[in-house]
């Protein structure tokens, strides 16, 4: 009798918290491809080197979990807690360990019926809350925002991709009825992809901030521009300009800070051909991201100007029937908050300033 084919590798392990043997799987390595990664890091689609394990979403397994104590996280943070040196896991177990009747409530709620045998979408949404939910145990200030920013990703990418699909199960109805309820025991538990966005993008923000996984300035404007990204996504362009703006006045001040660095180690005699290429490798990883910031920027722009354009042309109308001249109605456009560009394109370029004198 020959065994079923399967793509993953099944592993009993200690669970970190409560010490139980649990069952849990990976799959194993370059068994898939991700494919089509759209502009949040979001893989729309995978490709097995075996076709016959196609129906199975990589997405479902990230998260490890121990039945008996309903403990859920990563596989990292499952098989090794501790090995970051950042990491929070003491706090964690602590608050975990010391739950509230109602924390007991949610925990038992969303971890008591998950299978890996019989995997979907409603347990892996389960899987996600419930990691989410036991990282949010612990007080603001020792949480991971780094992991909760990334975990509320992936949940929006898991209700992104059952609405695309057009819930053929019936699935993401069954959830959205089932997140009602919960809600009232959890009242922050986001119900739709752009409230998954909307907290995942608020805890990026925060990693930006003061993780020490963004202390490299590369790393946080890359950051930055996946959380322009994410507002975007959420429908929040306002934000995600502020973002690119950030990105970019960053990285002015970097270029800067680099120039005046060159010029200091050339002045000391400290500046070798391989330290100048150092730093001009990094100043070019910099020019790129704020290239692409700045490329978001205008898109977003363009985007507005649409939008604006019909009701700036009405206002120009009216302003005009009041008598106001062309300079007058530029300045109350501008105290309306219409895109500059699009005040140059409907009023013309501002007329230069006369200045009195002997000369």
């Amino acid at each position: 009798m020959t065994s079923e084919k399967s793509p993953f590798i099944k592993k009993k392990v200690v669970c970190p918290v409560c010490g139980a043997q649990a069952e849990n799987r990976f799959i194993m390595p370059k068994s898939y491809m991700e494919k089509d990664i759209e502009s949040d890091r979001h893989p729309a689609g995978f490709k097995w080197l075996d076709e016959s394990f196609k129906n199975i979403h990589p997405s479902f397994y990230h998260f490890w979990h121990c039945p008996p104590c309903k403990y859920t996280a990563s596989q990292r943070d499952f098989l090794k807690p501790t090995e970051d040196a950042n990491s929070n896991f003491s706090q964690l177990k602590k608050y975990f360990l010391r739950m509230q009747p109602m924390q007991k409530q949610i925990v038992q709620l969303l971890g008591s019926d998950i299978n890996y045998d019989k995997m979907n979408f409603a347990m892996a949404m389960n899987l996600h809350f419930l990691t989410i939910f036991i990282q949010e145990l612990v007080p603001g200030e020792i949480r991971d925002t780094s992991k909760l920013g990334s975990y509320y990703l992936r949940t929006g990418w898991l209700l992104r991709e059952q609405k695309a699909k057009s819930d053929p199960d019936g699935l993401l109805a069954g959830f959205e009825t089932f997140a009602e309820k919960l809600s009232k025991l959890w009242p922050e538990l986001p119900k739709s992809e752009a409230d998954c966005l909307k907290k995942a993008a608020g805890y990026y923000e925060l990693a930006y901030q003061g993780h020490p996984r963004y202390a490299d300035i590369v790393t946080a404007s890359d950051l930055m521009i996946l959380i322009a990204d994410i507002y975007l996504r959420a429908g929040d362009s306002k934000k995600a300009m502020q973002s690119l703006n950030t990105v970019m006045q960053t990285g002015q001040k970097f270029r800067a800070k680099q120039q005046e660095l060159i010029r200091l180690e050339k002045e000391a005699g400290n500046l070798t051909i391989a330290r100048k290429a150092q730093i001009d490798a990094q100043g070019n990883r910099i020019n790129v991201l704020m290239e692409k910031a700045g490329e978001m920027r205008q898109s977003i722009i363009k985007e507005r100007m649409v939008e604006q354009e019909p009701k700036a042309v009405q206002t120009i109308e009216k302003l005009t029937a009041q008598g106001l001249d062309t300079e007058e109605i530029r300045e109350k456009l501008k105290e309306l908050n219409f895109e500059p560009q699009l005040i140059t394109k409907l009023l013309g370029e501002p007329k230069k300033k006369k200045f009195l004198g002997l000369f």
